[in-house]
């Protein structure tokens, strides 16, 4: 019996490798929030007609209107005749959403989606980006320091505010995987781990889906781009460079389509609010603001109001709005506003800090209503680090530039040093942490000056993502020098 457990935990100790392991516990979390009554998703905030209703779907439940915001809807209707609705949005999104629809009516039914098709799809694909990110940090790591950067992995990223997305129409699930999947990509060939062809085409695929998911992360490609640039010289053979060039001059241009492809309507949504519920909001004198941008005092009137408020002051969409409002200020003119006020511009920032570590909004409940839970409320099944860091982070801006600082500077040292040996795949951990931290403040820039303060936890889930990828990066780092400073063989 003695002998047979030994071989048991000698099979174990050789095939349970710190990714398998992080892989099994992602795995048994995610099913039991988001599979095992009762099911963990998120409630509706408005936003899912736009991507549901060209996908073929529809609303079959006549209490919907009441559950938004406040319950998790798992069951729609699937549209069995013409569906005359024109796509709203372009997003790689609809992609998965069609391959669920599809596993959907194989396995379930041809006239009932339920979201957790989509959800299980989005958990296929968080599995292998688990187990790669793991792969390349835990790379020539032996024993236990494995399991304990396996361990921090899954506590941060199977943490229910980020997987509860799954179960949604919201594009954040996929902006996360495939975050975690560039992250692999960049550490991976950092590590001279796997092959570098496949690695630059998982960071070439993951990026311009990332993209594609929202075009908010339009600005995104600018700085995934740029970062290319050192991915470049990582080798001297003229195929893996062409070949680099163009993976990342496509991202690129991808970037610039997304903003392209942006619909006016939105457009218009998001420049009212820019103004509203951003240059006005704090301003002290908002009329001498708007005299500043050379538009009419009396639309100061609009102070703090939201495009969607049932009750408005004025047709948004009129002629004087037409034609004195919006066309006066565009994202340029705003951020120059903001430069020539940096009182004003620091208030927003803090604003925005204040926003930027809560993954969940805090309108949105994660439980259906048959299940009796209240209105709004949120699931608190595996979300330690998610509440710990909402209520323990500075709620100030200069936590943010000092959070930057030190990663940049802490892997800059080493970076140098590659750079002055020639070794540019030595620099990659620095090229990361280039693209998570540009990108993290790429995202807070993008929502102040392009939407003002309307809804900023959601629209700065993608720093969250940046923010605790260099969290985990940064602890892998440290527990590698700690025991290289031992002395010890597991680094």
């Amino acid at each position: 019996m003695n002998r047979k457990i030994k071989s048991i935990s000698l099979w174990l100790w050789r095939h349970l490798t710190p990714q398998v392991f992080a892989v099994i516990c992602v795995l048994v979390i995610t099913l039991l929030a988001l599979f095992i009554p009762p099911y963990i998703g998120m409630a509706d905030n408005g936003d899912f007609f736009r991507i549901f209703s060209s996908n073929g779907l529809f609303v079959n439940n006549a209490n919907y209107d009441n559950l938004q915001f406040g319950h998790f809807v798992k069951e729609f209707g699937i549209y069995q005749y013409f569906n005359e609705n024109p796509v709203a949005i372009y997003s790689s999104q609809s992609v998965f959403i069609q391959i669920a629809l599809a596993l959907n009516k194989v396995f379930w039914s041809n006239t009932v989606f339920d979201i957790r098709f989509l959800g299980g799809l989005q958990v296929a694909l968080l599995l292998p980006a688990i187990y790669l990110l793991v792969a390349g940090l835990t790379a020539k790591m032996k024993g236990w320091p494995g399991y304990l950067v396996a361990a921090l992995t899954v506590f941060i990223f199977a943490d229910t505010a980020y997987t509860a997305y799954f179960n949604s129409f919201f594009s954040e699930g996929l902006i996360l995987i495939m975050m975690l999947y560039i992250a692999a990509g960049f550490i991976l060939l950092f590590q001279h781990k796997y092959n570098d062809y496949a690695m630059l085409g998982m960071i070439f695929v993951a990026s311009l889906i990332l993209i594609t998911a929202k075009q908010q992360n339009a600005p995104i490609a600018v700085v995934i781009a740029v970062c290319g640039i050192i991915v470049f010289f990582i080798r001297k053979d003229r195929a893996f460079r062409i070949s680099t060039m163009a993976a990342f001059l496509v991202i690129f241009m991808s970037g610039v389509v997304m903003y392209a492809f942006i619909p006016g309507e939105f457009v218009t949504i998001n420049q009212y609010q820019t103004m509203t519920r951003g240059v006005l909001l704090d301003s002290e004198n908002p009329e001498k603001s708007l005299q500043e941008m050379g538009i009419n005092e009396q639309f100061a009137l609009l102070k703090g109001t939201n495009f969607y408020q049932k009750y408005k002051m004025i047709d948004l969409d009129n002629e004087l709005m037409e034609k004195d409002f919006y066309p006066n200020y565009n994202f340029v003119s705003v951020l120059s506003y903001y430069l020539e006020n940096p009182k004003q511009l620091g208030k927003m920032l803090d604003l925005s800090a204040q926003n930027s570590f809560s993954i969940r909004p805090f309108e949105m409940g994660n439980f259906e209503k048959v299940t009796g839970y209240q209105f709004k409320e949120k699931t608190h099944f595996f979300s330690a680090y998610s509440d710990a860091k909402a209520k323990l982070a500075p709620e100030k801006f200069s936590f943010l530039i000092l959070w930057a600082l030190i990663f940049l500077i802490s892997y800059a040292v080493s970076a140098f040093k590659a750079f002055r040996a020639k070794d540019f795949r030595g620099m990659l951990l620095f090229d990361l942490i280039v693209l998570l931290i540009g990108s993290g403040f790429a995202v807070i820039l993008v929502t102040i000056v392009g939407d003002g303060e309307a809804d900023l936890t959601k629209h700065n889930f993608l720093f969250n993502v940046c923010f605790d990828l260099t969290i985990l990066i940064g602890a892998t780092s440290l527990l590698r020098a700690y025991l290289k400073g031992r002395g010890e063989k597991h680094a």
